[in-house]
């Protein structure tokens, strides 16, 4: 806790006792000179570690520094014991160093206060006694928030909310520094939206940010105590060290360029970012000319920031300096962006949006002056329905297209502090000073009266109709003496030719690569989060645990011929191999010069081949890990895909452009040396791959062709898939793949469908499976030709049963295969 004289006191006084703090715990620790503190850091923590002299002397006189210096000067005083005797030092996590972060906390919440306008702190209703007059003796003051508003002790303010990608999640952060997550799926159906786990903690005060990366596989918060936190949103564990870097609260965090940079705002006028994956600094810090920075947003590939004079600072992609300044009507508490849209929220009330995409473009006030704005939020998909949260703890949403609006609501009792619709537009969440988060039907129940709680607010079920309820089945799968209408209802559909699709495997991440056992024992799954999980395809219940936890996107997936290995492909990680009886971890190849792709086993499953970044195909001993000759060279592109066929034709695709074919039987390349050898100039748009089972027709996808054929035996190109009434030409597909029988080609990509071409015959007659809300990355056969897998970034694996070799009825129109 941050002593009360400290939070009430001047930005000085509270520097000076912080220095005061730390002479006594030097003396405490054998009083060590400023020189042997210097070299005890380096010696603890690397040479590359700075702990100057001055900047030492600096801290002991009660000036200002780094949340990171004081914790590297105090962490290294800590590294001598009450008799001055040299003792580990502490963890950077361990308890005994979030008071002093706590107190450099409230100092510069202090500092931030000094330097902003007095139109940063809005005056409440609490402030004021009655008729104006002074109010009676408020609670002590810890700090201030991002607003000037004051935070007491207790409070239970929530400052941020975000929905997940898919909608399935909501995460909340507030003055308490936890980050509560909620299931939302049961809210849907009338029933409450249920708290997932404990909240998340490790902020030191509160959190005034929170974002979901594109994938919903990380979750960003920042916060009062100057750090970003970066989340694996499956396991809610923190990935990582805090990101830090800003002299002072962090007010505003986003994801960047899809994903692959986290973007902090904060109240010392710099905008920071780092790589997600590597948890490194990108670039050097943006320069807003120490002005506080409170919300931004990613317009386009653009950068938008709004700051306590009121000004709206823009940075294209790219570019150090703004490059544009955009008047404001007082501070910019809040941000939001949809595309091009830009919406813009102040402390006089005032709301506006501006398309960023047009030049000279004036922007469209949607509220005269007014209450303060904390919160606004754009609708994904409808970028002119705007909703802002406000002071006086109302709602109000404007339909820009219908030119209607604004729908006024009194929801909180206090200020609103944030707002966000779900993805799908079904919800619209807020919080604020209450402590409250509202969760409500947008189109229906918006007025309704709320629920008040600490946790999330369930929808009213009255207003919903009851969900059917569909009877369980027999405790066992065995056998009924009497065929079931179900059961005739299957068997018929087989007969006649029509697939049927099967209870789909709900995935906590986008799954990009599945494939069965060659037993059929088994469906193999790889996530964007890293994690590989077995499954049962018949029960279609997970068997075990994950193999991997997390790490780099699984790219590629490969079973061992008897099945008894899997070889698992992560972006920028050996590749894995595992024991699919024991689920053991027993080998990983040791990693090459860049990172592997693709993997594919020999048809006697002695050897491992790996294609990656380097542009070279390596050939490995499953059971030793070991080289087993040298590798073949490319030409200088990524190896992007590869199979071997039962014959021991392997075929590779590189970078896009060129296919390559080598005789794995006689170890010997197709012409003299170790460089791979074209099969035939792919062009450059290739984007999945497929080689038949009996190695003689390699099929290709591309961004403009659709799909090519070709006949490997002749090295030419003898078929083309057209397109026709029932089969669109599918472009730029995400993955193909051959039945084992060789009767059906697997297309799919963007569309959200899947199709099943036929190849007997070469009419290419086809067959849609449809069930999909989003890309299919991911297709695969069982070893019988009867089921089909598929997973797309809906997170769902899709199972269903093939088609019987006869084809169903045709329409007039078909495809063709044509020579």
């Amino acid at each position: 806790m941050v002593d009360q004289h400290v939070a009430e006191g001047s930005y000085e006084d509270a520097l000076a006792d912080l220095a005061q703090r730390l002479t006594r715990l030097k003396v405490q620790r054998g009083k060590p000179s400023l020189r042997m503190i210097e070299a005890r850091a380096k010696q603890l923590f690397g040479t590359q570690v700075s702990l100057p002299i001055g900047t030492q002397s600096a801290a002991f006189n009660g000036k200002h520094v780094s949340i990171d210096t004081l914790i590297l000067l105090v962490r290294t005083l800590m590294s001598w014991d009450q008799y001055g005797e040299e003792c580990p030092a502490p963890d950077r996590r361990a308890p005994e160093l979030d008071a002093w972060r706590a107190q450099w906390t409230a100092a510069t919440a202090l500092q931030s206060r000094r330097r902003s306008t007095a139109a940063l702190t809005p005056v409440s209703s609490e402030d004021r006694g009655p008729g104006g007059g002074p109010s009676t003796p408020a609670p002590p003051l810890r700090m201030r928030d991002k607003y000037g508003l004051p935070v007491v002790d207790g409070s239970r303010a929530v400052y941020c909310l975000a929905f997940s990608p898919d909608g399935r999640w909501l995460a909340a952060g507030g003055a308490d520094g936890a980050i509560q997550l909620w299931e939302t799926p049961s809210a849907r159906s009338g029933g409450e939206a249920t708290p997932l786990g404990a909240p998340l903690t490790g902020h030191v005060g509160p959190v005034y940010g929170v974002e979901f990366s594109r994938d919903g596989r990380y979750m960003a918060t920042c916060g009062a105590d100057g750090t970003v936190r970066l989340w694996d949103t499956y396991s809610r564990e923190p990935v990582g060290d805090p990101l830090t870097g800003h002299d002072g609260p962090v007010h505003a965090v986003t994801f960047r360029d899809n994903g692959s940079h986290v973007v902090a705002a904060g109240a010392d006028g710099t905008i920071r970012q780092w790589l997600t994956y590597s948890l490194e600094p990108f670039g050097e810090p943006l320069d807003g000319h120490g002005t506080p920075m409170i919300a931004m947003a990613t317009p386009g590939s653009d950068l938008a920031v709004g700051d306590a004079h009121g000004l709206v600072k823009w940075w294209s992609k790219d570019s150090g300096e703004p490059t544009a300044f955009l008047e404001g009507y007082g501070p910019v508490f809040a941000m939001a962006s949809h595309v091009f849209t830009l919406a813009v929220g102040h402390a006089s009330g005032v709301v506006y949006v501006r398309d960023t995409g047009e030049k000279d473009t004036g922007q469209v006030v949607l509220s005269p002056p007014g209450s303060a704005v904390y919160a606004v939020a754009m609708l994904p998909g409808r970028a002119r329905l705007v909703a802002a949260g406000s002071h006086d703890g109302t709602l109000r949403v404007w339909d820009q297209e219908r030119d209607t609006g604004p729908f006024v609501a009194e929801l909180h009792e206090g200020p609103i502090f944030a707002v966000g619709f779900s993805p799908d537009g079904t919800f619209l969440a807020t919080a604020g000073a209450d402590g409250d988060v509202q969760l409500r039907n947008f189109t229906v129940e918006l007025l309704a009266k709320a629920l008040r709680g600490k946790g999330a607010v369930a929808l009213p079920a009255a207003s919903r109709p009851p969900i059917p309820h569909t009877p369980c089945p027999p405790g066992d799968d065995r056998p009924q003496p009497e065929e079931s209408l179900a059961t005739n209802a299957v068997q018929h559909a087989r007969r006649h030719g029509h697939h049927i699709a099967l209870p789909p495997l709900v995935c906590p991440h986008s799954v990009g690569s599945l494939v069965f056992s060659p037993d059929g024992r088994l469906l193999a799954t790889g996530a964007d989060d890293g994690s590989v999980q077995l499954w049962d395809p018949v029960t279609r219940e997970p068997l075990g645990a994950r193999l991997t936890q997390r790490g780099g996107m699984v790219r590629s997936l490969a079973f061992s011929p008897d099945s008894r290995l899997l070889a698992a492909v992560h972006a920028g990680r050996p590749v894995q191999l595992w024991d699919t009886a024991t689920h053991d971890l027993v080998g990983e190849l040791p990693a090459p010069t860049g990172s592997i792709r693709t993997a594919s086993f020999s048809p006697d499953g002695k050897v491992l081949a790996t294609g990656g970044t380097d542009s070279a195909i390596r050939f490995w001993d499953p059971a030793t890990q070991k080289a087993v000759r040298e590798p073949l060279i490319g030409h200088a592109s990524p190896i992007e895909s590869m199979a071997i066929s039962p014959g021991g034709i392997l075929v590779a695709v590189e970078g896009g452009s060129r296919a390559w074919m080598w005789d794995m039987a006689g170890w010997e390349l197709t012409t003299a040396g170790n460089g791979l050898q074209p099969l035939l100039s792919a062009g450059p748009s290739v984007t999945a791959m497929a080689l038949s089972p009996d190695g003689r027709i390699l099929a290709l996808g591309g961004w403009m062709e659709g799909i090519r054929l070709c006949n490997l035996q002749s090295r030419s190109r003898s078929w083309t898939m057209t397109t026709g009434n029932r089969v669109p030409k599918v472009l730029a597909p995400k993955a193909l793949a051959f039945s084992p029988d060789q009767t059906w080609l697997a297309v799919c990509g963007d569309d959200h469908s899947v199709w099943l071409l036929q190849t007997e015959e070469g009419d290419g007659f086809g067959v849609e499976l449809t069930g999909h809300s989003n890309t299919v990355r991911a297709v695969a056969f069982s070893p019988d030709s009867s089921l089909i897998a598929t997973a797309s970034d809906d997170r769902l694996v899709r199972l269903w049963t093939v088609p019987h070799h006869r084809s169903p009825e045709r329409d007039t129109t078909q495809t063709a295969l044509s020579g």
